[in-house]
């Protein structure tokens, strides 16, 4: 499968989810699972959301490189994935940035709620003198 759009769509068939029970899943709306699934919303910003709530990689599900099934947890880091290339320190092996905070409980709060959380890390970031930006 070469598109997002078709592995998202099989990952939910696989699944036995509708649209409207994937998204509330995951915290979309269905309409927002629609636009993905017929490639009208071309960018997978939600590819981390969609994949922790259909259960696969998310490097899978994204790229369509690797295996879908999910990676298992990097032992004793809390991270819910981890990247594939082994040239990057292992500090940066994980991609949930936070050990002490479960990603799970960050994607419970409303999403004005996590605004506000990327928010004040871009401004701290910016406090610290990097060159931070939102995407």
């Amino acid at each position: 499968m070469k598109l997002f759009a078709d592995r998202l769509r099989h990952a939910r068939h696989l699944r036995g989810l509708s649209q409207s029970e994937l998204a509330r899943s995951c915290g979309l709306s269905q309409g927002a699972i629609s636009n993905y699934e017929s490639a009208s919303r071309k960018t997978a910003k939600d590819v981390f959301r969609l994949a922790e709530a259909l259960k696969v990689n998310a490097a899978w599900l994204g790229t369509g490189r690797g295996s879908m099934e999910p990676l298992p947890a990097a032992p004793d880091t809390g991270f819910s994935y981890r990247l594939s290339d082994p040239g990057l320190p292992p500090a940066s092996q994980g991609l949930w940035p936070f050990p002490s905070i479960s990603s799970a409980d960050f994607w419970a709060l409303s999403p004005k709620e996590r605004l506000v959380i990327e928010e004040t890390v871009l401004s701290l970031l910016q406090s610290f003198g990097k060159k931070a930006t939102k995407p």
